[in-house]
């Protein structure tokens, strides 16, 4: 490509160029690594407009483009969706490498390098083309793009090794491992806007009469279609996890305690009313004791939020289990009232 350098020697930008390429390996985010990327690009070279955009057909606008020199400036969103249409199949060719392809529109020539591989959908770097420039500095840019390239990738093969590191394995849903990441992150964004959010610890009831009667792969896909009647009880938004054995713990995220022990209560009475098929014509049955936190209204410390809320799943189970207890706001654990005096049904749950 011919690129114009901002002021300064070639030798000059080309150093630049090179030191900030380098200092991308230290991002940790992929958004901001396309943020600095484009810095680099508006601040070293006069290039009239450079965005980043996803090639999902029917959806081409910019994920992220150099303030004050959008691409739409230069292309018309069905112009733009031409474009697209025209390179992706470029970019998900196995054939395609790495660094720098041109393309000619109308009177304009464009600029393309395709940010991950033909396996994953990939997204696009495109710029359009400035002024005849020393040949440094095109060297100076082809540097930046492949540096993207190799660091987007990178980026991509951690996202997933940290996901399969964060999913259990049985049932799908995240582990004890990034609970703690979540809680971290929630608690914090709970400070920040002065907002809150509850947490469940759901321990099932009879559930190890199962494995002892039925074997282990039957309590597994009990604990499997357990997970699944939790994960579709709550909101998208929500995270659910399995804690551990028949232990499973939901975040319910922006929400009060109020919201908490009505989703509390759902969770429990969908368990109740399942019949799990364990082996041919057998049936079984189980219940969960639900505990019902909410921060930082119960606990102000995450990790406080969880003692208290699974001592509130263990008050469960000394009243009989099969039933929903929240916290008070004094840490203490308060149940329902008795089913026989209950008057709403979807308060409280029968014991």
């Amino acid at each position: 490509p011919t690129l114009k350098a901002r002021p300064g020697t070639t030798e000059e930008v080309f150093a630049r160029t090179l030191a900030g390429a380098e200092a991308l390996w230290r991002e940790t985010q992929i958004e901001s690594l396309i943020e600095k990327t484009m810095q680099l690009f508006h601040s070293n070279f006069a290039i009239p407009s450079v965005a980043v955009l996803k090639l999902s057909g029917g959806d081409e606008k910019p994920l992220s483009e150099v303030p004050g020199s959008g691409i739409g400036q230069y292309f018309t969103p069905q112009k733009l969706a031409e474009i697209c249409a025209i390179l992706r199949p470029v970019m998900l060719s196995p054939e395609t490498a790495d660094g720098i392809q041109s393309l000619k529109v109308e009177d304009k020539t464009v600029h393309f390098a395709r940010l991950g591989d033909q396996q994953q959908e990939p997204y696009l770097l495109l710029w359009l083309d400035a002024k005849k420039a020393h040949e440094s500095a095109e060297v100076a840019v082809d540097f930046l793009v492949r540096q993207l390239q190799n660091t987007y990738s990178w980026f991509s093969r951690i996202a997933e090794t940290q996901t399969l590191l964060h999913l259990d394995d049985l049932t799908g849903l995240y582990n004890h491992r990034y609970l703690d990441i979540a809680l971290d992150r929630e608690t914090k964004r709970s400070a920040r806007y002065n907002s809150s959010f509850c947490l469940l610890f759901i321990d099932l009831d009879h559930f190890k009469p199962v494995n002892d009667t039925y074997g282990h792969l039957a309590g597994s896909q009990v604990l499997r279609e357990v997970a699944a009647i939790i994960r579709a009880t709550v909101r998208d938004v929500d995270l659910v996890f399995r804690f551990g054995g028949d232990e499973f713990v939901v975040l319910l995220i922006e929400a009060e305690s109020a919201t908490g022990l009505r989703t509390a209560v759902r969770i429990q009475e969908r368990i109740q009313a399942s019949k799990f098929v364990v082996a041919k014509d057998a049936i079984a049955r189980v219940t969960s004791s639900i505990g019902v936190a909410a921060f930082p209204e119960h606990a102000d410390e995450k990790e406080r939020l969880i003692a208290v809320a699974d001592e509130c799943m263990y008050e469960s189970k000394r009243r009989g289990k099969n039933q929903c207890v929240l916290a008070t706001t004094e840490n203490k654990s308060a149940s329902g009232p008795n089913p026989s005096e209950q008057k709403d049904p979807k308060t409280w749950s029968d014991r």
